[in-house]
């Protein structure tokens, strides 16, 4: 799904997705059609900010850190103290924000790629209930085993197999860190998009990210997580564009960042 952008012109794309095939998602990985923000911030003026962790509750933090003229908002996830849910729902998607009032998580990103239909374009594990068929070759997939212990992992270097037992699962593409290195994009197109990434650092910790603004290229958000003192470990790049939310709900703060369409899949961050 093409973004459409273009710096100074302001364009909501509302209506159909264009179908994307499996195929597709591997040669174009192109995020859903987005809309620049209304009021755009001065391009000559870089953002700089850079806050440090802030607790929102005991395994809950929160950072923002500057690139170009926005920021990117990090949640980070300590196992410890909350679980992971896929919510999927084909027949009924909604917008990140409605997600949330619906399910009341503690947050919730929205998920991977989907068709014309609202179908997932990947394999999709929710609560044990498998729909989909795995990526082969190319992706990544964060999964969440029968001790509801989560992991993220290259499809090219490990491939699912279907005797796994997961609890739940999502597939996305493609992979923009692994085992602490960033990844060569060949299949970048220079696009630059509103971003989803989700990422494991190097003690477990999950991680959520979004960027509102159409700043990074694949390739750009690659080489920046690895730059950054957020020792990731792995991270898979989610659907963006008009797909890109993330809504936190916690005891200290409330932050929403809400997709301009309706995703029929999200991640669901829960206290245990």
């Amino acid at each position: 799904m093409r973004l459409l952008y273009r710096y100074g012109l302001v364009m909501l794309i509302v209506g159909c997705f264009s179908s994307c095939s499996r195929s597709d998602v591997q040669e174009v990985l192109q995020p859903s059609s987005t809309s620049t923000p209304l009021i755009a911030p001065d391009p000559a003026e870089p953002t700089t900010i850079d806050n440090q962790w802030q607790t929102l509750e005991p395994g809950l933090e929160f950072r923002e850190i500057g690139y170009d003229i926005t920021n990117v908002q990090i949640l980070r996830v300590d196992p410890a103290y909350f679980r992971l849910r896929v919510g999927y729902d084909v027949a009924s998607p909604g917008r990140v924000s409605e997600w949330a009032a619906a399910l009341k998580p503690v947050a919730v990103i929205n998920g991977g790629y989907f068709d014309a239909q609202g179908r997932a374009t990947a394999l999709t594990i929710f609560d044990g209930v498998i729909n989909g068929t795995s990526y082969d070759g190319f992706g990544g997939m964060l999964a969440v085993d029968s001790a509801d212990g989560w992991s993220l992992r290259s499809l090219r270097e490990q491939p699912y197999d279907s005797t796994e037992v997961l609890n739940q699962a999502l597939q996305s593409a493609p992979m923009l860190v692994v085992h602490g290195a960033a990844i060569e994009q060949p299949n970048d197109d220079g696009d630059r998009a509103r971003r989803s990434v989700v990422a494991i650092d190097q003690t477990g910790r999950l991680l959520l990210m979004v960027c509102s603004w159409p700043s990074f290229t694949l390739t750009d958000l690659s080489q920046w997580l690895v730059k950054q003192d957020l020792a990731i470990d792995a991270a898979l790049n989610l659907d963006g564009g008009s797909s890109t939310g993330l809504v936190v709900a916690s005891e200290n703060r409330s932050f929403n960042l809400d997709s301009l369409v309706r995703v029929p899949q999200v991640l669901l961050v829960e206290r245990r």
